[in-house]
């Protein structure tokens, strides 16, 4: 009788040091993979997280919240895979105009290039492309960039899971030359007498 009055209480005694001082196990703490996702999205909205940036060279770029946490210059890996460039193209032509009796002409530089991107998540993403524009230059392709941050063309285009889509950037630059003087025509002697 008295063996069944001791299991009864070891067994109570089992439960309660299971349950310690953190309670019960369902209480207990969570992954650090889950605290670590939770910490960062506390910090950034989600919507963030479902972009992947690139640069004009097809560079993997961390995210722009995340860029300046860290304070140094962040390491550039290149996927090919997710992003590679076809049909890069430069090239240049003359364009000319006539104003009254001048030609006013003008070279044209052009670069061409077409990114492929492919999203190989599960889930839908947005590419965010950073195009670099050099100072004299400007975006000459359609679509044209949503928006420009500084000498940057910022292109978005959306992916889903394991689509592959392209985009062509261009841009281009005019330098204009010296103009050409088209010289009156003399007039002929005889049109000199008349007047």
């Amino acid at each position: 009788m008295t063996a069944m009055k001791i299991l009864p209480a070891l067994f109570l005694l089992g439960v309660a040091a299971s349950f310690g001082a953190t309670g019960p196990p369902a209480q207990s703490a969570q992954p650090a993979s889950q605290t670590v996702s939770k910490t960062a999205a506390a910090r950034v909205p989600y919507s963030v997280f479902n972009e992947i940036h690139v640069d004009d060279r097809c560079r993997l770029l961390p995210n722009p919240a995340l860029r300046s946490a860290g304070g140094k210059k962040p390491h550039l890996r290149k996927d090919p895979v997710i992003c590679h460039l076809e049909s890069l193209l430069t090239s240049g032509h003359m364009e000319e105009s006539m104003v009254g009796n001048e030609v006013h002409r003008s070279w044209v530089s052009i670069r061409e290039q077409e990114y492929v991107l492919q999203n190989i998540a599960p889930v839908s993403k947005q590419f965010i492309v950073e195009q670099f524009v050099p100072n004299g230059w400007v975006v000459d392709s359609d679509p044209q960039p949503g928006e420009m941050a500084g000498a940057t063309a910022i292109f978005r285009v959306q992916a889903e899971p394991g689509q592959v889509v392209r985009l062509h950037v261009g841009i281009r630059r005019t330098k204009a030359l010296r103009p050409k003087l088209i010289g009156m025509r003399s007039p002929a002697p005889s049109e000199m007498l008349c007047n």
